[in-house]
């Protein structure tokens, strides 16, 4: 259910975080970082570890996990190497919101603390075309990271091109980094209670728009 919000207009782009939003992540990914921190550095991480820096950018968070045991490209590489055994699912019903969406030609983006490699496959495999997407930024594509609202400032820049105001797009997210950055930048934010957030913190935080599943989303458009 959302709260009680006035009428809104359509959005022409929808922005989307990743993991949380639209795929399963925090359950199989801490399950991967425990393994390659324990097979590869002989490191026990411990679930406070793993919350501390959850949601930080990729490469940082491995760093900060694997504390810096060898390069960053070799962590990377690590990691990778178990990647097949913690695949990310989609959330119910994620992809046909996406389908919906475009069905009503509203166009769909992603902008996501993961990095653009790791986000392309994941989008892949959950059966959505990137070539679809507008716009597909990761961690490494940008200087700037949630909640720093100048994750956007690319995006906006790009969307704005065309046309595209603030008041035309919305980004949907699952924790407070995400409603941070969205409204700091000027952007509907729509939070979704699929990560660690839950709906009270949302509130607290004075979000507008909160869903309980993404598969609430649709309900909002006008």
């Amino acid at each position: 259910m959302t709260r009680a919000t006035p009428t809104i207009r359509e959005p022409r782009v929808v922005l989307f975080d990743l993991d949380d939003t639209l795929v399963v992540t925090a359950k199989v990914k801490w399950a991967h970082h425990k393994a390659v921190a324990r097979r590869f550095y002989n490191i026990e991480l411990t679930d406070a570890e793993l919350r501390l820096h959850w949601g930080r950018p990729f490469d940082a968070m491995i760093r900060a996990l694997y504390r810096d045991s060898d390069t960053l490209e070799r962590m990377r590489e690590a990691n990778l190497s178990l990647e097949e055994d913690f695949l990310k699912q989609p959330l119910p019903g994620a992809v046909d919101v996406i389908h919906e969406l475009w069905r009503r030609g509203i166009e769909v983006g992603v902008v996501t603390s993961t990095n653009r490699s790791s986000a392309l496959r994941d989008i892949e495999r959950i059966g959505l075309r990137t070539d679809r997407l507008t716009l597909l930024q990761g961690a490494d594509d940008s200087r700037f990271h949630k909640p720093d609202p100048r994750v956007f400032d690319s995006v906006l820049a790009t969307l704005g091109e065309r046309g595209v105001g603030v008041d035309d797009i919305w980004y949907v997210g699952d924790a407070l980094i995400d409603h941070t950055a969205a409204t700091g930048a000027k952007l509907r934010f729509v939070g979704v209670s699929t990560g660690f957030c839950t709906r009270e913190t949302f509130a607290r935080a004075g979000a507008e728009h909160i869903l309980d599943d993404i598969r609430q989303l649709p309900t909002l458009l006008p």
